[in-house]
């Protein structure tokens, strides 16, 4: 097989469409392979901070985005019960001068849109869907590409973008268990007009309680209001897309200030997941064969990084392929630039977990500590994750 045979890259979402977008301004053709019936995404929306908005304009997705923007004005952290404002980190003006790049909220959907828009306005790149990867086998002649149906394609190279649950993992790691964190997260999307005063603004709003949290922002060009609470607990299963409780949710959090006792009750339409990462691994491809996403690297939502994650390894991996296009090689140059990174963020992301929900004398030397954090501090603390180019 030759560069112009197309590649494979198993999964249609963001990390996958993304790739795609990636290797087409680098000159090489690939086929999205999608196991939905359509492109869609029904995830609760998402924050791009500096290095996510870095990684989209590099991928050319920023136009097309760009009506579906938010710039909140400020990250607010709350106490729960109490309601006092814990500590504010503005953004606007101040995130661009420190890191050259705004701060931004969407919902996943319309992430997903844009780079649906982006992709199709590419001809080297062809989008499928009701096709399922199971697995690959690799031969002197290229990759052989298992499907659902029985039958396989042949490519130069294989990206798997399946999730973390990724058929392609299995071929290439094993199929390691998945890390529950023993934390179940719903989610909610009301109409801005319709949401609670505390819910109405220009913020990043976090709320952080005994064994909890609540996270609320505009997306949606600011029509909507996205709303995601999480409280430990050992419900499992897998899926994004399961009802959940909103007597639960209430009672999970007990007694919280009356500003999120509305924001609780802004919606009775809630969907549940439960929060679920992998050990990180130094492995995530074999010869012509790699990973992508969270196929290669997921984890929890806590510093609202796994959407960056997936869009900045789209990136590197397009930046390895132009100067090395021994497929092979380019993706073992990939892998080793990205797994320092992204173990770390596995690691700070569980640190950060337990520390917003802290109980007793440990979540009041939390909130003392946060009382003491100053922007700047504060800027210097996320260096390590906005600073990426």
């Amino acid at each position: 097989m030759t560069l112009s045979d197309p590649i494979i890259i198993s999964g249609g979402g963001i990390a996958g469409l993304a790739a795609a977008i990636s290797l087409a301004q680098r000159g090489l053709p690939s086929i999205v392979l999608e196991q939905a019936r359509q492109f869609e995404e029904v995830g609760a929306g998402l924050q791009l901070g500096p290095n996510g908005m870095r990684a989209i304009e590099a991928l050319g997705v920023k136009e097309a985005l760009m009506p579906k923007l938010v710039a909140p004005r400020a990250v607010s952290i709350r106490d729960g019960v109490t309601g006092r404002v814990l500590t504010e980190v503005p953004l606007g003006r101040n995130i661009v001068e420190r890191f050259g790049q705004p701060y931004h909220v969407v919902h996943r959907a319309d992430l997903l849109a844009a780079l649906v828009e982006t992709a199709q306005g590419l001809p080297l790149i062809r989008l499928e869907t009701n096709r399922q990867v199971t697995g690959f086998s690799e031969d002197g002649r290229g990759i052989r590409v298992n499907l659902d149906t029985g039958r396989s394609e042949t490519a130069p190279a294989l990206i798997g973008a399946d999730g973390i649950r990724s058929a392609v993992r299995k071929g290439v790691v094993g199929d390691d268990p998945i890390a529950f964190a023993n934390c179940t997260l719903y989610r909610g999307l009301v109409a801005r007009r319709k949401a609670p005063a505390a819910a109405q603004v220009d913020d990043v709003t976090l709320w952080l309680c005994p064994g909890g949290h609540v996270v609320h922002y505009p997306v949606s060009g600011g029509d909507k209001v996205n709303i995601v609470a999480a409280f430990d607990n050992h419900w499992h299963e897998p899926g994004w897309g399961s009802h959940g409780s909103k007597r639960a949710l209430v009672t999970a959090f007990g007694k919280v200030a009356p500003a999120l006792a509305e924001v609780l009750d802004a919606t009775d339409r809630w969907l549940k997941w439960a929060a679920a990462d992998r050990e990180p691994v130094t492995t995530w491809g074999k010869g012509r064969v790699t990973l992508i996403g969270d196929a290669a690297h997921p984890v929890l939502p806590f510093l609202a990084q796994g959407a960056a994650m997936a869009l900045e390894d789209a990136v590197v991996l397009g930046r390895k392929i132009e100067v090395n296009r021994d497929f092979a090689q380019a993706f073992r140059q990939y892998e080793a630039e990205r797994q320092p990174r992204t173990a770390m963020m596995r690691q700070q992301t569980r640190r950060v977990g337990k520390a917003y929900h802290a109980k007793g004398v440990v979540r009041a030397a939390r909130n003392v500590i946060l009382g003491l954090m100053t922007p700047e501090r504060s800027y210097r603390q996320m260096q390590w994750i906005y600073g990426w180019h």
